[in-house]
Protein backbone atom coordinates (compact mmCIF):
# COMPACT_ATOMS: atom_id res chain seq x y z
CA UNK A 1 0.00 0.00 0.00
CA UNK A 2 2.85 2.39 0.76
CA UNK A 3 4.46 1.85 -2.63
CA UNK A 4 1.17 2.29 -4.45
CA UNK A 5 0.40 5.45 -2.48
CA UNK A 6 3.87 6.80 -3.15
CA UNK A 7 3.62 6.17 -6.87
CA UNK A 8 0.15 7.71 -7.06
CA UNK A 9 1.35 10.74 -5.09
CA UNK A 10 4.41 11.05 -7.32
CA UNK A 11 2.38 11.09 -10.53
CA UNK A 12 -0.23 13.45 -9.08
CA UNK A 13 2.47 15.78 -7.78
CA UNK A 14 4.29 15.73 -11.09
CA UNK A 15 1.20 16.76 -13.05
CA UNK A 16 -0.20 19.18 -10.45
CA UNK A 17 3.17 20.79 -9.78
CA UNK A 18 3.85 21.29 -13.47
CA UNK A 19 0.43 22.85 -13.94
CA UNK A 20 0.88 25.22 -11.02
CA UNK A 21 4.38 26.03 -12.26
CA UNK A 22 3.01 26.93 -15.68
CA UNK A 23 0.37 29.16 -14.14
CA UNK A 24 2.81 30.90 -11.80
CA UNK A 25 5.55 31.10 -14.42
CA UNK A 26 3.27 32.42 -17.10
CA UNK A 27 1.76 34.98 -14.78
CA UNK A 28 4.69 36.29 -12.79
CA UNK A 29 7.87 35.36 -14.67
CA UNK A 30 6.79 36.36 -18.18
CA UNK A 31 8.20 39.87 -17.95
CA UNK A 32 11.71 38.91 -16.83
CA UNK A 33 14.49 38.11 -19.29
CA UNK A 34 15.28 34.73 -17.75
CA UNK A 35 15.75 33.24 -21.22
CA UNK A 36 18.96 35.17 -21.78
CA UNK A 37 20.72 33.80 -18.70
CA UNK A 38 19.30 30.26 -18.42
CA UNK A 39 18.18 29.33 -21.92
CA UNK A 40 14.68 28.58 -20.61
CA UNK A 41 11.61 30.76 -20.55
CA UNK A 42 10.20 31.66 -17.13
CA UNK A 43 7.14 29.45 -17.49
CA UNK A 44 9.28 26.45 -18.52
CA UNK A 45 11.61 26.87 -15.58
CA UNK A 46 8.69 27.27 -13.16
CA UNK A 47 7.00 24.16 -14.61
CA UNK A 48 10.13 22.03 -14.11
CA UNK A 49 10.70 23.28 -10.58
CA UNK A 50 7.01 22.91 -9.69
CA UNK A 51 6.91 19.38 -11.09
CA UNK A 52 9.97 18.36 -9.09
CA UNK A 53 8.76 19.84 -5.82
CA UNK A 54 5.22 18.52 -6.30
CA UNK A 55 6.44 15.02 -7.10
CA UNK A 56 8.71 14.85 -4.05
CA UNK A 57 6.20 16.27 -1.59
CA UNK A 58 3.16 14.33 -2.79
CA UNK A 59 5.13 11.08 -3.03
CA UNK A 60 5.88 11.38 0.67
CA UNK A 61 2.25 12.24 1.42
CA UNK A 62 1.09 9.29 -0.70
CA UNK A 63 3.31 6.87 1.23
CA UNK A 64 1.90 8.20 4.50
CA UNK A 65 -1.68 7.81 3.30
CA UNK A 66 -0.96 4.32 1.97
CA UNK A 67 0.54 3.23 5.29
CA UNK A 68 -2.46 4.57 7.18
CA UNK A 69 -4.82 2.68 4.88
CA UNK A 70 -2.81 -0.52 5.34
CA UNK A 71 -2.85 -0.12 9.13
CA UNK A 72 -6.64 0.38 9.13
CA UNK A 73 -7.10 -2.66 6.94
CA UNK A 74 -4.91 -4.74 9.25
CA UNK A 75 -6.80 -3.58 12.35
CA UNK A 76 -10.11 -4.64 10.77
CA UNK A 77 -8.89 -8.22 10.45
Amino acid sequence: MGITGGFTGFVTGLIGGAFLGLVVGGTFLGGFNIHESTGLEGYELAAYVGAGIGAIVLAAVGVKIGKRAADRKQQER
